[in-house]
């Protein structure tokens, strides 16, 4: 057994070395079908890419000017409005209660005003009296001045009468009763005087309170009616109306709005934004060392995850001064937004600094082996038979920045060249191919 074991071995291996020889690859392999492409003179771009987030030119919050129920809702969030167009309507309860309440306090002041003036008029008619009185007693107090000069001197010259015996000590004594009298109704005629004098003090300080009273009156009176126009004006403003409207205060697009009619609203409360995002702003902060390169102008796109230019934008603001911490200058880059930008929105953007010629070639015309980039080059080659056919080449390369769906070629390509752009995982060096040329597209690939 293990020599009929030995022996099938050496036939095998007889047979393996012997008879004919092995076919070649170019007999095995037949052409791969590829899509080549023309490689032609293009536009390389020198850029750098940010990131950041669009912010609108002008957005404004609304809020209302008084307190009010919502009557009346014009706009839904996204819509267009131009300046002035009216978002909501209110109904200003609040504002006619202010109304009612300043009619009121003029209404109390104006009462008190009437008061004052009323004990401003008796105050003034009792120091009338008070002072005609003081007049009158005065005058009976000159009366009986008089009259206790004239008993006095009718009581010495019966005195007189009396030392010479002309008269009876009767009369004087009578005489004397008399003048005793005359001086007790002169004394009661003084101390009425002096009743009357603190009378009348007393009613000037009434008066000059009363006088008080009314101008406080006055005044506080002026003040109601003030607050009673200022309330009135708006009043008969929201009255005309039967409502408060809020309105846009520029053109835009209306964001949340997340009230409802029959909604009561405060004061300064927050209705809804609007948004001026015809153009959007992105900050972009360039780093110093680019200085030289930064203009006013320079082309800017926002680009998609595949790296596809979306929109294009222009710087239009450089800022003078360098930031101290971070070194870079912020520049303001503005786009134009026909419905496709969202304020607030995340983009990632190129800044293009210059162009200049060179090749462009697709993202998938290239393979990589340990690190190196490689591409297949068509090129002539010959059958076993002799017969011509096209075979590829793989070629380093050295490629740049990616613009675009492309990468910039920096070496090892030339234009004119043909490549491969499909079938890249089938391919290898000198493989024959069936090709389908496709025309270089500067608009795409050699932009």
């Amino acid at each position: 057994m293990k020599l009929l074991g030995a022996a099938l071995v050496l036939s095998v291996f007889i047979s393996a070395c012997g008879g004919n020889p092995p076919s070649t690859q170019d007999d095995q392999s037949p052409a791969v079908p590829v899509k080549l492409q023309t490689l032609e003179q293009g536009t390389i771009e020198n850029s750098t890419e940010f990131v950041g987030n669009l912010e609108a030119k002008e957005r404004v919050t609304l809020v209302p000017r008084i307190e009010g129920r919502i009557m009346k809702i014009f706009v839904a969030e996204g819509d267009k409005v131009n300046r002035g167009a009216p978002i909501v309507e209110l109904q200003p309860t609040k504002q006619q209660q202010e109304v009612n309440a300043a009619v009121s306090s003029v209404n109390l002041q104006r009462e008190k005003l009437k008061v004052a003036q009323a004990e401003l008029k008796a105050a003034t008619a009792e120091q009338a009296l008070i002072a005609a009185e003081v007049e009158r007693t005065k005058a009976d107090l000159e009366d009986a001045e008089a009259k206790v000069a004239l008993v006095e001197s009718n009581f010495k010259r019966s005195e007189d009468l009396v030392a010479q015996g002309a008269q009876s000590q009767q009369d004087l004594a009578q005489k004397q009763d008399d003048l005793n009298s005359t001086i007790a109704q002169r004394d009661a005629q003084q101390e009425s005087l002096n009743t009357a004098l603190k009378a009348l003090q007393k009613s000037k300080e009434q008066f000059k309170q009363a006088v008080a009273s009314v101008d406080s009156q006055k005044a506080a009176l002026l003040q109601a009616e003030a607050v009673l126009q200022a309330q009135g004006e708006l009043g008969s403003r929201t009255k005309n109306l039967q409502v408060n409207r809020v309105v846009a205060p520029i053109s835009g697009i209306v964001g949340n709005l997340p009230l409802k009619v029959g909604d009561y609203i405060n004061f300064a409360q927050e209705l809804t934004t609007i948004t001026r995002n015809d153009v959007l702003e992105l900050n972009i902060n360039v780093k110093a060392e680019n200085k030289s390169k930064l203009k006013l102008g320079l082309p800017v796109e926002i680009v998609d995850t595949q790296g596809s230019t979306k929109i294009t934008g222009k710087i239009d603001s450089i800022s003078p001064t360098v930031d101290q911490q971070t070194q870079t200058i912020l520049a303001k880059a503005s786009f134009p937004n026909e419905g496709s930008l969202r304020d607030d929105e995340y983009v990632k953007v190129r800044v293009i600094w210059d162009t200049g010629p060179g090749i462009l070639i697709p993202t998938e015309s290239i393979s990589r082996i340990d690190g190196q980039k490689f591409v297949f080059v068509a090129q002539p080659g010959e059958s076993p038979t002799g017969e011509p056919i096209q075979v590829v080449k793989q070629k380093s390369v050295e490629l740049g920045a990616i613009q675009g769906e492309n990468y910039q070629v920096l070496s090892g390509l030339e234009a004119g060249e043909k490549i491969a752009v499909s079938s890249i995982l089938d391919l290898r060096d000198g493989v024959p191919i069936a090709s389908e040329s496709l025309k270089s597209d500067n608009s795409k690939t050699n932009q």
